[in-house]
């Protein structure tokens, strides 16, 4: 636990350097990143501590929150979309993807299977409702991904290859998406390799038939036994309005 603890240490130094390479940037998202994760560390770490001394029960849900913090998942969320608003497109796609990963595997290790179920429930929920009253790509990009990180919870807690194969796909999504939008902020705004790489990002991540991020969806579905997945899929339909 400790060596999971020092490397995302390890790797909130590495990405606060790709959240303002030149110092061209706004500071703020930078420092309220950088809080909320050293936060989220110092939890962890207390949980840990308490969990070598044998107090089970608080170290592990000083982990959990510590953890659910680090990973901007529901209810600890609301740091997310205000940070990827004033950050760069690099830094903001990276966010959404990459930096989740480890907070998210190491989450279904230590939290209890009906804690999964009910941020499960309140990621799709919060992430279906909060992006349709917002007016910038980058919040609605952040609500989205509330939306598309409770389905790679709810694969997740059923298979690890679930999980690897719909972060893929979104990630990619993510990708193509972000570029083309960074594009279109250069003198490029009509070129057709920005729309059409916005376009197709867009598509998978709206999960459109026959994109890549249908079948992912798909596949989560079939591999899940629970009624959760119809929170899933109720966020998934109204976050298609933004």
């Amino acid at each position: 636990l400790v060596g999971v603890w020092l490397g995302m240490e390890l790797n909130l130094y590495g990405f606060l350097v790709i959240m303002n390479p030149d110092g061209h940037y706004i500071p703020e998202p930078c420092v309220k990143y950088f809080v909320v994760q050293s936060t989220g560390s110092i939890l962890m770490l207390g949980g840990f501590v308490l969990l070598m001394q044998q107090f089970v029960a608080g170290g592990l849900m000083m982990s959990v929150v510590g953890t659910v913090l680090k990973s901007g998942i529901s209810p600890l969320h609301s740091w997310v979309p205000s940070t990827i608003k004033n950050s760069s497109w690099l830094a903001s796609g990276l966010m959404l993807t990459w930096q989740k990963v480890a907070p998210l595997i190491l989450l279904s290790m230590i939290m209890p299977l009906g804690g999964m179920w009910v941020v499960i429930g309140l990621m799709a929920m919060i992430g279906a409702v909060g992006g349709l009253n917002q007016n910038s790509v980058r919040i609605m990009s952040a609500y989205s991904s509330f939306v598309h990180t409770s389905w790679m919870l709810l694969g997740l807690t059923w298979s690890t290859v679930v999980f690897m194969s719909y972060f893929l796909v979104y990630s990619m999504s993510v990708g193509l998406f972000f570029y083309g939008c960074s594009l279109m902020n250069k003198l490029s705004m009509m070129s057709q390799l920005s729309g059409a790489a916005s376009g197709m990002g867009l598509m998978m991540l709206m999960g459109m038939p026959p994109f890549l991020g249908f079948l992912a969806k798909v596949l989560v579905f079939l591999m899940s036994s629970s009624a959760i997945i119809v929170l899933c899929i109720m966020g998934s339909v109204i976050s298609l309005k933004y």
